[in-house]
């Protein structure tokens, strides 16, 4: 049995994964909110259970495996504490969308939504990245024996506006909160504060996301912004990887919204530029619709490195 651990800037989940076959099996999943006890939460979710290995995939960035600090949370993991608390010789320590990606070969038809674009290439890379509390990213870059995975924090780079309505709402974003990173609107405190700026008023994310399904004009208009900006943000992260492998979406937003997700506007600002339209527009983008993609790449990853 391995224990996973999905470490975000908002929740926590626990669980044990198990080898079925080719796949691996998820249960018995513990959420909780994230606090900086997480070594006191593992020691006692395991409760005296014993496990072969452990793996903890954390919403910040990776400078060392020894420890990791969530960008969105006071919160720093320490693979010698998780370690004891596990009762393991090691841990595996990632950024929580390497663990995502790791996933991928994992993932069945059904695990998936296509939105749109042509067929993925063999052998070329691919993208992964998803709104939640924060916006993660990775590329991985398979060959003939191997499936690797590139860690990183796209999420902090510049966002830039293309057309009119993004600048006037871009200005409003800059005089409010300084540097505007594609984080600063591609997440659920994003959305929060996209919809402030339209509004002139503030509302949790899942009102902004009740508002819209009604029809209010300032949420609807909210999520459409948030989408186009994603696939202009999906776009460029795209033509940086190379990404003829496809691009997956995830995080907590997206399979929240479900069916209500403007694929087709998400399609026409990644695909929007210039003359590489044609070119990206062959790249196809699939949302993971699988519950819990980051716990089955790290028991890929902990079962990998035993």
């Amino acid at each position: 049995m391995i224990l996973v651990g999905d470490v975000g800037g908002t929740r926590t989940r626990l669980a044990l994964a198990r080898r079925v076959g080719e796949h691996f099996e998820i249960t018995g999943i513990e959420a909780s909110p994230t606090t900086p006890d997480i070594a006191a939460k593992v020691a006692r979710f395991l409760d005296g259970r014993k496990v072969e290995a452990a793996a903890f995939g954390v919403a910040g960035p990776v400078t060392t495996e020894r420890a990791i600090r969530l960008t969105n949370a006071d919160v720093t993991l320490e693979s010698d504490e998780l370690a004891r608390a596990a009762g393991v010789g090691q841990v595996v320590l990632v950024n929580d969308f390497r663990a995502i990606a790791e996933a991928i070969p994992q993932l069945c038809a059904g695990d998936v939504r296509p939105c749109g674009g042509g067929a993925a290439v063999a052998g070329e890379p691919a993208l992964v990245l998803g709104p939640g509390t924060g916006l993660g990213t990775a590329i991985a870059s398979p060959d003939a024996n191997a499936w690797h995975v590139i860690q990183g924090d796209g999420g902090h780079a510049d966002l830039a506006p293309v057309d009119d309505e993004e600048l006037e709402v871009w200005r409003q974003l800059r005089r409010t909160h300084g540097r505007v990173s594609a984080e600063t609107v591609l997440s659920g405190p994003g959305l929060e504060r996209l919809y402030a700026a339209l509004a002139g008023r503030s509302l949790d994310a899942a009102g902004i996301d009740a508002a819209a399904w009604r029809g209010e004009p300032e949420a609807v208009r909210a999520h459409a912004l948030f989408t186009r900006w994603l696939g202009r943000v999906a776009g460029n992260l795209a033509l940086v990887a190379g990404a003829r492998g496809g691009v997956y979406l995830a995080g907590g937003i997206l399979p929240r919204w479900s069916s209500r997700f403007d694929v087709a506007g998400f399609r026409r600002a990644f695909e929007d530029k210039g003359q590489y339209a044609a070119w990206l527009g062959a790249i196809p983008s699939s949302l993971i619709t699988h519950p819990n993609p980051g716990l089955l790449g790290l028991a890929v990853m902990a079962r990998a490195r035993r």
